[in-house]
């Protein structure tokens, strides 16, 4: 039946996912800061960088999500945290972008390993009933460090410099495992299936022949290619078009997670996402689009603050409930396959944005491709929207695809 919210397990999981987020956005904030200031990176480094994060995220989140279906997410989540942690001393010693590179690979292994297995372990801890809340949970200790992280990075930037901030992510990585490690071992309890290149099959037509999944699927797809692009080039727009200093960027950062906090209390405190789930996410795509378009078309660094945290209220109706829809309709023994096969389909049309925008290199309009991503993510989470309303009611429990 799984745990209740508030039992000690969850609490923990809780607790270490919060660690982790607060290295990540404190360390990855301070790199795409110090790479665009510090070394002075154009659009095509800059898209190295992401694309940096991006491949290895998309190749092991694949791999990830095969191994949490067969062994235990706790202890693979243990071991992505302990990675997390080797990210901060390449950091500590970058002397060019190029140590950023190899910094943001590893972070971007260490992403792919943790999320399946976190996502994975939720639906086994929690009732079903409850997941959509313990999702939303998971995600204000994710925004609430990204509000943290961000503007207390931005300070000590000024104050003490890039060197504090990585030194201080390392204990906060350091400090998730040490959490991790007292939630029991529990694990799927349906087919443990052999790590092959088949049982990625049987997930993807799982999600392929539910008609949610499948919506999902595209639209977060679609999304996800523009967002990467606005997220390669907002440090350039902050630097070119606000032409305000590298902590900006960093309080921004933190502005967004404001907003994805205040919608992370409100899917937490009610349980009417539960069987409209695919029509929610699709408004939190709608808004992270109208979000950038806004923030990209007015060129204030006022307008800008307000339109970031539309874009993290958008965020919050988006991965926290999609973790939650997958959780509730895919079967125990499939979910780490299914939930890989969206975080890897997500970041590889990521990927695509920053390819193109490497190809382009110096040429790239930043303000006017931010604008039209705005628009075209804004124009794809209203189709979307309108055809989850068009589904009807609640949504049905996926069919198991057995391979056959």
């Amino acid at each position: 039946m799984g745990a209740p919210i508030g039992s000690r397990s969850f609490r923990l999981v809780v607790w270490a996912h919060g660690a982790f987020s607060l290295a990540f956005w404190a360390a990855f904030g301070t790199m795409f800061t110090e790479a665009t200031y510090r070394f002075n990176a154009g659009p095509g480094q800059m898209a190295v960088l992401g694309a940096s994060l991006s491949v290895p995220f998309i190749v092991v989140s694949l791999v990830q999500g095969l191994a949490v279906d067969r062994w235990s997410p706790k202890w693979l989540g243990v071991g992505g945290y302990l990675l997390a942690a080797a990210t901060m001393p390449v950091a500590l010693a970058a002397t060019s972008i190029a140590w950023f590179y190899v910094a943001t690979f590893i972070l971007g292994t260490s992403w792919a390993t943790i999320e399946p297995a976190r996502s994975a372990l939720t639906g086994l801890l929690v009732p079903e009933e409850r997941l959509v809340r313990a999702n939303a949970i998971l995600a204000i200790a994710f925004q609430a460090t990204l509000i943290v992280g961000g503007i207390g990075s931005a300070i000590l930037i000024d104050r003490s410099g890039a060197h504090t901030v990585y030194a201080l992510a390392l204990v906060s990585a350091l400090l998730a495992p040490a959490l991790l490690v007292w939630v029991p071992d529990v694990r799927q309890q349906g087919e443990i299936p052999s790590v092959s290149f088949r049982d990625l099959r049987v997930g993807a037509a799982t999600t392929w022949r539910h008609p949610g999944l499948r919506l999902l699927l595209v639209v977060t797809s679609a999304g996800w290619i523009l967002v990467n692009v606005f997220f390669v080039l907002e440090p350039l727009f902050v630097r070119e078009t606000l032409g305000v200093g590298p902590a900006a960027v960093l309080v921004l950062w933190g502005l967004h997670g404001c907003g994805a906090l205040i919608g992370a209390l409100i899917s937490a405190s009610t349980e009417r996402a539960v069987g409209r789930e695919t029509a929610a996410i699709c408004v939190g795509v709608t808004l992270v689009g109208a979000g950038i378009f806004v923030y990209a078309a007015a060129g204030l660094l006022a307008v800008a603050m307000v339109a970031t945290a539309v874009q993290g209220f958008g965020f919050a109706w988006f991965f926290p409930v999609l973790f939650a829809y997958i959780q509730r309709v895919v079967s125990e023994d499939q979910r780490g396959r299914v939930t890989s096969l969206f975080v890897a389909t997500q970041e590889s049309m990521g990927l695509l944005g920053s390819i193109a925008i490497f190809i382009v290199g110096s040429a790239v309009p930043v303000r006017g491709t931010m604008v039209v991503c705005g628009a075209i993510v804004a124009v794809i989470g209203i189709i979307g929207f309108r055809l989850a309303v068009g589904m009807g009611g609640r949504e049905p429990v996926a069919v198991v695809d057995d391979g056959s």
